[in-house]
């Protein structure tokens, strides 16, 4: 899951982030659609992971900017793994992303306990 986010976040990783993708799901998606860095995303919150035999869930909050408003992806994700590699399946938006206005001042929504601007507002 972190090497995925960091794949999202860096950028230009997008044949990455397609390998790892479980081919079952890869209907219209494209490593050069994948490299694309639209969004500024901030920091990431594993809350639960769990593995059974081949298949693995992890929860996670994804911080991101968007129009000078911090939003959070909560996100349930399915991993399978096949042959010893782990491979992204779906996930469930956990709940939808929300987004609210932060004031520079305004304790960090992210629950670090920093000040907006001293932490995702960097």
């Amino acid at each position: 899951m972190r090497s995925r986010y960091a794949a999202f976040a860096l950028g230009n990783l997008g044949q990455y982030l397609l390998d790892t993708w479980h081919v079952s799901k890869r209907q219209g998606l494209s490593a050069s659609e994948l490299s694309r860095r639209d969004t500024d995303w901030q920091r990431l919150q594993v809350l639960n992971s769990s593995v059974q035999e081949d298949s693995g869930e992890v929860e996670f909050r994804a911080f991101f900017s968007e129009n000078n408003a911090l939003k959070v992806l909560h996100e349930r994700s399915r991993f399978v793994r096949e042959q010893g590699r782990w491979f992204y399946v779906d996930g469930v938006i956990n709940p939808p992303a929300v987004s609210r206005q932060t004031g520079r001042n305004d304790p960090c929504p992210c629950g670090s306990g920093k000040k907006f601007k001293k932490c995702c507002g960097q």
